[in-house]
């Protein structure tokens, strides 16, 4: 019996050896995607980008994956609740993120002009590096790519398919929250988690502009949610592709860049605080094999900016982190300090209040005036719940996934206070919405079992506590849209105007404006700005005709029909003329204020 036992066990050996790979051809794969990686990167630094060197770079990553690969276990099945669960949330979110997006909210941001037609332009991209930095501000090309390539798939270049591809990305990013927060909390708690995410005013509103900024979020998720089951599984191969994703949050909306150092730093705590449970040796192998992944995939980009100049580059690292004098200067300016002092300090009080104020966007993407980046609930609950992790960790409780979310969320909390201009920032804020959410949970969760001896207690607490989340945050979003409604706002209301009688035979449309109050239209931006922001609700760009000068207005002269947007101010000046010259026309207002009116002239009867 003895014997058949032995001749078992060594038939299994037997079998497990002979499904390992060799040794000699792993580590020859190993080293062509090395060679291959750091050939292709020579190559895209002395020459630029060519099909060769994608190729090469292409081969690389491909040959690194597969050496990652043989290291690493078969990965397993998931569960059904997990696949089911993100489908429901993001079937759920679906009406909030795209309903009436075409109308909803009126108003309408220059970023918005300028993403859609930079978009455009990078649609059929021949010649372009897509490793490069792109003619807007500097910024990557790949994601203008992409942003084109899915604009012109899902429908066209207009407010409406953009605003669509936004809020999609947004419903994507609601299902990588949740892979996320499924490896930090319980299956119910990671779907309450999600809730409060996906509610969350700030992220919903933003996603419903035609804007690429929840896409940092996006690559954010999906990294962390990669590196951190890698490295509760020894998963190399995880690992490796959770460092090249963190490596493309180089590509997109800028805040991703922050994703790899708030892993390192979370290796580097983990490895004071988990020693036992996670050896230093197994945090450096994974962290190795992660900033390989990082390398390859971040390092062209860093390349392509380190040749711009800085004149072409209006929003650098030297206008953004306050270590430099040009953003400690812009900091002054933005809030109007009395010093560079005085608004360094009030950037720090904007940014360590930023989840209990009121304080407005100051990236004026979205301004909600009254209401703060997150609603004063969530604001309390937040704090409840980073107190309750904290003292976990300090009695030793924490488990990996705290630490992760705890690191994160003050790395990016202090950074965005003492390190970063603008705050608040509410786009650059939104990278933190994962974690707040996760305390929020946590906090929830807290409270519940405290009530838990008391019948149904704890879950009416659950329930109350969710449905006046989202109905608060829902209430402060109507405020937003309804501020539209109710005063208008020049790029939206006006382009709607234009939308609305684009389609009347010959009909033109023309802006009368200058650079200077109290004659400038929009209240920002230059002559060709006004035109795109025309021409984006126009059939034909040809409908808009070349602006003019408010001095010379008197004597302008045109076929009908056409509009003719000013102020009121610059209406006044020339009224007399105007009337005279065109009878039939008449004066309409474009904002309820009436400080921006149109002169509708119809055509010849």
């Amino acid at each position: 019996m003895t014997d058949w036992a032995n001749r078992r066990e060594l038939r299994h050996l037997r079998r497990i050896r002979d499904r390992l790979p060799d040794v000699s051809w792993a580590q020859g794969i190993f080293a062509l995607g090395v060679v291959a990686g750091l050939a292709s990167l020579l190559i895209y630094h002395s020459r630029g980008y060519s099909r060769t060197m994608l190729l090469i770079w292409l081969l690389a990553l491909v040959a690194l994956s597969v050496f990652f690969s043989t290291k690493s276990q078969t990965l397993p099945r998931i569960a059904r609740g997990d696949l089911l669960a993100p489908v429901g949330l993001m079937l759920g979110f679906a009406p909030l993120f795209l309903l009436g997006l075409y109308s909803w909210p009126v108003q309408v941001g220059s970023d918005e002009v300028t993403i859609i037609s930079v978009a455009k332009a990078y649609a059929h991209p021949h010649g372009v590096d897509p490793f490069g930095v792109s003619f807007y501000l500097g910024r990557p090309a790949l994601l203008f790519i992409g942003w084109g390539k899915l604009g012109e798939l899902i429908g066209d270049f207009d407010l409406y398919h953009m605003r669509l591809l936004h809020a999609l990305v947004g419903l994507l990013v609601i299902v990588a929250t949740y892979a996320l927060l499924r490896q930090l909390l319980p299956r119910g708690w990671a779907i309450l988690a999600t809730c409060v995410f996906g509610a969350s005013h700030a992220y919903f509103m933003i996603s419903r502009l035609a804007m690429r900024e929840n896409t940092s979020v996006l690559v954010e998720v999906v990294a962390l949610a990669l590196l951190l089951w890698g490295l509760r599984n020894e998963h190399p191969l995880v690992t490796f592709w959770g460092g090249v994703i963190a490596g493309l949050g180089f590509y997109v909306y800028q805040p991703a860049r922050a994703t790899l150092p708030i892993w390192l730093v979370f290796l580097l705590v983990l490895g004071l605080v988990s020693r036992r449970t996670f050896p230093v040796r197994r945090l450096l192998t994974l962290g190795s094999v992660a900033v390989a992944g990082f390398v390859l995939m971040a390092t062209p980009i860093l390349i392509a900016e380190s040749k711009v100049t800085p004149q072409a580059n209006s929003d650098s690292q030297r206008e953004t982190l306050m270590i430099y004098p040009e953003a400690r200067r812009l900091q002054q300016q933005w809030v109007s300090a009395s010093s560079v002092a005085a608004g360094y300090k009030k950037n720090v009080k904007y940014g360590l209040t930023t989840y209990n104020n009121k304080v407005v966007d100051h990236a004026y993407i979205y301004e909600n005036k009254g209401h703060g980046f997150i609603d004063p609930l969530t604001g309390i609950l937040l704090w409840l719940g980073v107190g309750l992790v904290g003292l976990r960790l300090i009695r030793g409780r924490a488990d990996e996934g705290a630490v992760l979310v705890l690191t994160a969320f003050l790395v990016l909390w202090l950074s965005l206070a003492f390190v970063v201009n603008k705050a608040p920032n509410y786009t650059r804020l939104l990278i933190t919405l994962p974690f707040v959410a996760y305390f929020v949970a946590e906090a929830v969760r807290w409270l519940a079992g405290r009530w838990r001896s008391i019948p149904r207690a704890s879950y009416l607490l659950v329930g109350v506590t969710i449905c006046a989340l989202i109905a608060w945050n829902l209430s402060i979003a109507w405020d937003y849209i309804q501020t539209g409604r109710r005063a208008g706002e020049p790029v939206g209301t006006t382009g709607r105007y234009v939308a609305a009688h684009r389609d009347i035979p010959g009909e033109m449309f023309y802006i009368s404006a200058a650079e200077n109050q109290p004659w400038m239209y929009y209240g920002y931006g230059g002559p060709s700005s006004w035109l795109d922001r025309l021409r984006l609700f126009t059939k034909e760009d040809r409908q808009v005709g070349e602006p003019i000068d408010p001095n010379s207005l008197a004597a302008f002269k045109a076929r009908a029909p056409f509009a003719l947007f000013m102020r009121r101010e610059v209406w006044e000046l020339a009224s007399a003329q105007l009337r005279d010259r065109y009878p039939s026309g008449r004066l309409r207002n474009i904002t309820t204020d009436g400080s921006r009116v149109v002169l509708e002239v119809p055509a010849a009867t």
